[in-house]
C-alpha cells in the first residue's frame, strides 16, 4: 500500500475496533483492502474518503463490511479425508473415552464456521460414529459454530441451502441428513440438534477452555503473521487438557512452540495438545 491507502487502513481498523471491538491490523492488509474495494463497489462509493464517511455513519454498512471480512468459502465435507480422519482418529476415540455409565459431555468448536457447512459436517461425523456403537449413548454431544459475520451465523442457524451449495453430499447423505424445502435442503433435525451458533472474533481469547477439539480450517492464512500465532494461541487455550486440534491442510503451526502440541496426523494438519 502506498502512504495515502495506509492512512485509510488504519481509519477504517480504528472505526472497526471502536465500534465493533474488532482489531483489523490482526488481518492481511491486502485481504481487508480486497474487501474494501468490494463495498465500495457494491455501494458505488467513488474515493476512500466517500466510503469512510459512509463506514462511520452506516451501522448497516459497517456490518455489511465485516460480513465481507468472513471467510465464506466452504463446503460440506470439504476434503472429504480429512473428515474422514477426524471421525476416525479424533469422533471416535473421544466418544470411547466419553460414553461411560456416568455419561459425559462431547464438545467441539468450529471456529470460522461462515455459513455452517463444515459446523453441520463435523455433527454429521458425530452422528456416524455414534452409530457405531454398541448400546445406549450415555454422552451429550454439542458442536459450537462461531463466525465474525453476522449474516453469516444467521444463515447457518437456518440450515438451509440451495441444491448447489451441496457438493461434498452423497446421494446417501442427502437422503439421510437433508429434507426438501422450500429454496432448497434443510439439514435434518438429528444433525442440527446437537449445533449451536455464534458471532465470535478469533483473535479474542476465548471463554473457557473446555472443549475436546476444535476444527479451524482454512482461517489462519488470511491473518498476518504475529495474529497468526495470537489466534493459534487463543485456539491452544480453549482445547482441555489432550484435545484436538484440526487446520486446513496448506496451514502449519508456524511459530507455535511444538512442545504445545503432538502430531496426531500431519496429513490431516490433526494435533493434540499437551
Amino acid at each position: 500500500m502506498d502512504q495515502s491507502e495506509e492512512q485509510f487502513f488504519e481509519l477504517v481498523a480504528r472505526h472497526l475496533a471502536r465500534s465493533r471491538g474488532i482489531d483489523l491490523m490482526g488481518y492481511s492488509s491486502s485481504f481487508v483492502m480486497r474487501a474494501v474495494k468490494k463495498r465500495m463497489g457494491r455501494t458505488r462509493s467513488r474515493d476512500n474518503l466517500t466510503y469512510l464517511a459512509l463506514l462511520r455513519r452506516s451501522e448497516e454498512e459497517t456490518a455489511a463490511f465485516v460480513g465481507s471480512l468472513s471467510i465464506n468459502v466452504t463446503e460440506f465435507f470439504r476434503d472429504k479425508g480429512s473428515f474422514e480422519t477426524f471421525s476416525s482418529k479424533v469422533v471416535r476415540p473421544l466418544l470411547a473415552e466419553k460414553n461411560t455409565p456416568v455419561g459425559g459431555i462431547l464438545r467441539i468448536w468450529s471456529a470460522g464456521c461462515a455459513t455452517g457447512q463444515e459446523t453441520y459436517t463435523l455433527s454429521m461425523c458425530i452422528e456416524e460414529e455414534v452409530r457405531r456403537l454398541e448400546g445406549e449413548l450415555k454422552t451429550v454431544t454439542s458442536v459450537i459454530g462461531t463466525d465474525l459475520s453476522d449474516s453469516a451465523v444467521a444463515y447457518a442457524r437456518d440450515g438451509i441451502y440451495k441444491p448447489e451449495e451441496l457438493k461434498g453430499i452423497s446421494d446417501r447423505r442427502l437422503r439421510q441428513y437433508f429434507v426438501k424445502v422450500d429454496g432448497g435442503y434443510q439439514v435434518c433435525e438429528a444433525v442440527r440438534r446437537r449445533v449451536r451458533f455464534g458471532t465470535g472474533n478469533l483473535l479474542a481469547k476465548p471463554e473457557g477452555t473446555h472443549f475436546d477439539a476444535v476444527v479451524c480450517r482454512n482461517v489462519l492464512i488470511y491473518f498476518s503473521r504475529p495474529f497468526h500465532d495470537t489466534v493459534l494461541m487463543n485456539l491452544h487455550g480453549a482445547l482441555r487438557a489432550g484435545g484436538y486440534l484440526m487446520i486446513g491442510k496448506t496451514e502449519t503451526l508456524m511459530g507455535i512452540k511444538r512442545d504445545l502440541f503432538e502430531t496426531v496426523d500431519s496429513d490431516c494438519r490433526i494435533y493434540r495438545k499437551k
